[in-house]
């Protein structure tokens, strides 16, 4: 171009190059001091990451990839924060405890039989029989409860 400089092309760069993050005095160009030393700056409101990075041809730059970074890092910290208060626990865990637990409610519930055939043979009355049922129902249903949880 002729050596002179495209107005809309150059706002264009400076703006893909600029980092926002730093605010600059319109007068004399240098970094604004607008937060005292220890005080949180105000957080920006991200989008979701593919939001924040964009395609090849959507890339801006420095911001951009800076924002996703901090994104990023905001995210694993709260993960990390939650797995210390208990409030998220590993998805293995959880399957191996629900897998046990079924499991003994299962060897119970199939033990039943042979444990109560000679109780409930000898008993004369449906309804004595069924309250036998009943209780030991409810003993494994209240001993899978009361199981100690991972």
């Amino acid at each position: 171009m002729d050596g002179k400089i495209s107005p809309a092309s150059a706002d264009q760069q400076w703006q893909e190059n600029t980092d926002q993050s730093k605010p600059r005095n319109r007068i004399t160009g240098n970094p604004k001091q607008t937060k005292t030393p220890g005080e949180p700056s105000e957080p920006m409101d991200l989008g979701a990451p593919d939001e924040i990075i964009g395609g090849p041809s959507t890339a801006t730059g420095y911001a951009k990839a800076r924002a996703a970074r901090e994104l990023y890092q905001a995210q694993l910290a709260k993960l990390e924060l939650d797995r210390k208060r208990g409030t998220l626990v590993r998805a293995d865990e959880v399957r191996l405890g629900a897998f046990n637990m079924a499991r003994k409610a299962r060897d119970q519930l199939i033990a039943l039989p042979e444990r109560l055939a000679s109780v409930l043979a000898a008993i004369q009355e449906p309804a004595e029989v069924q309250r036998i049922l009943e209780e030991e129902i409810e003993r494994i249903c209240q001993e899978i409860a009361d199981a100690e949880r991972p």
